[in-house]
């Protein structure tokens, strides 16, 4: 007997399935394809976000959404180990859109691991914490790294 899975299980492989096949349709609707992208990045689904971000990356004249997949790829090849191809991807967001909070941190989050740019990426996270945009989540994963790396 084969079992199905919990109905909210079903329901949001449905609605996963209809972003898929609305994003197919219309490939160049940017925010939808970025939303898809996200889903699968937070699932740390790498492989499926990563064709998505890049589309936007290379097609969207829209600077704010092409900073923000830079951004993204370059956190998805860190977490490959890739740093310094990561910090290319990140500095070229920061160069799109120079306020970007995404790229900030990340880039913040990535030079705090390195002893050698450990101090910049202090001072970056430490001036993220103060900027009243950030959401809280985010503010408590600034503090929680700034924490570990306090002398």
């Amino acid at each position: 007997m084969i079992r199905r899975p919990p109905r909210s299980t079903r329901k949001e492989s449905s609605a996963a399935s209809d972003v898929y096949k609305r994003q197919e349709l219309n490939p160049n609707i940017f925010p939808m394809r970025i939303a898809l992208a996200n889903r699968y990045f937070e699932e740390f689904n790498y492989s499926s976000a990563l064709p998505h971000f890049m589309y936007v990356a290379q097609n969207s004249e829209d600077l704010e959404l092409k900073s923000l997949a830079l951004s993204q790829i370059g956190w998805m090849v860190h977490d490959s180990g890739d740093t310094a191809t990561s910090l290319n991807y990140i500095e070229e967001a920061l160069t799109i859109s120079p306020d970007s909070l995404l790229a900030k941190t990340y880039f913040g989050i990535i030079l705090i691991q390195q002893e050698e740019t450990r101090n910049e990426g202090y001072e970056i996270l430490s001036l993220l914490r103060t900027n009243p945009i950030l959401s809280g989540d985010d503010l408590e994963i600034i503090e929680e790294i700034l924490s570990i790396y306090e002398n």
